[in-house]
């Protein structure tokens, strides 16, 4: 899978049911070999590969596994010294039991349930959490601060939205691009965590849509901006077309819903302590 794609997949998990508070049943991490990376072998994409009961990660920086491992984006994290955005680790971790009994093969993120995203979201912040505890002997707490946000509501003329009918369950996904965002069986609650990441800024969702959609959104990225799943630039894959709307004008115009300024509650994890894992 494409690295912007994989990283987009764990957004997915983490994005599921919003900020996670601490964990008191962590879970049991049998090993954990954490490794500085050689940043001749990273590119803009750490690479995650989740089996189940192991956790492969590559050129991982601890403020994305502290985002995962309590569903926050990145302008959510407060304190914390500047290495957790700059040094990237190869991490691979070995929790008690994998919470696949059955023998069948985990499915791939775009085949779960809405049910089975959020249990295994829930097992992978459980895992980050206890990682982050042990090895990083990180201490947090909790915090809701006013702050300024996007309210996302339903522009004049209505949504322009395809309700999607299919009654199979699947949670659907994402195919994302540069100036490109197209959801299958995509709930309003998720758009709106992925737009964050886009715009920069917390967005609450005051649509009062709750069906699951299909769409494609293009616009024309803004270089100065976030505009990746996990902030950052998107990817090249293609180049975007320079003559797309920005992504307010698109939004309003392809999916009819609308970006207002404002002020509004939003959690944020502050960082106590952290330190840097010893190699192994």
């Amino acid at each position: 899978m494409d690295l912007y794609l994989m990283t987009l997949a764990a957004f997915a998990l983490m994005a599921a049911t919003g900020l996670a508070q601490t964990n008191s049943r962590r879970v049991v991490i049998e090993v954990a070999s954490i490794r500085p990376s050689d940043p001749a072998t990273c590119g803009e994409y750490p690479i995650i590969d989740d089996r189940g009961d192991r956790y492969d990660m590559r050129c991982v920086r601890t403020k994305y596994l502290i985002q995962i491992a309590f569903g926050v984006r990145d302008f959510q994290i407060a304190g914390g010294p500047a290495w957790i955005e700059s040094t990237q680790y190869d991490i691979a971790a070995k929790v008690e039991s994998s919470p696949n009994e059955s023998g069948v093969p985990e499915k791939k993120i775009n085949e779960l349930t809405d049910e089975e995203r959020q249990a295994k979201g829930d097992r992978v912040r459980a895992m980050l959490q206890s990682l982050l505890a042990e090895r990083f002997q990180m201490r947090v707490h909790h915090e809701t601060k006013q702050l300024p946000v996007y309210l996302l509501v339903v522009a004049k003329g209505g949504p322009r939205l395809k309700i999607n009918t299919n009654s199979s369950g699947d949670s659907g996904g994402l195919r994302p691009g540069p100036g490109l965002l197209a959801g299958n069986q995509i709930g309003v609650p998720f758009l709106s965590q992925t737009l964050s990441q886009i715009v920069g800024r917390p967005i609450l969702d005051r649509t009062g849509l709750n069906g699951k959609y299909d769409f494609e959104l293009k616009w024309t990225p803004d270089q100065s901006s976030a505009n990746g799943p996990l902030g950052g630039s998107a990817p090249p894959l293609t180049a975007a077309d320079p003559d797309r709307p920005n992504i307010f004008t698109a939004l309003q115009e392809q999916l009819g819903l609308k970006l207002d300024s404002g002020k509004g509650p939003v959690e944020v994890i502050v960082l106590d302590d952290i330190g840097k894992p010893s190699a192994n």
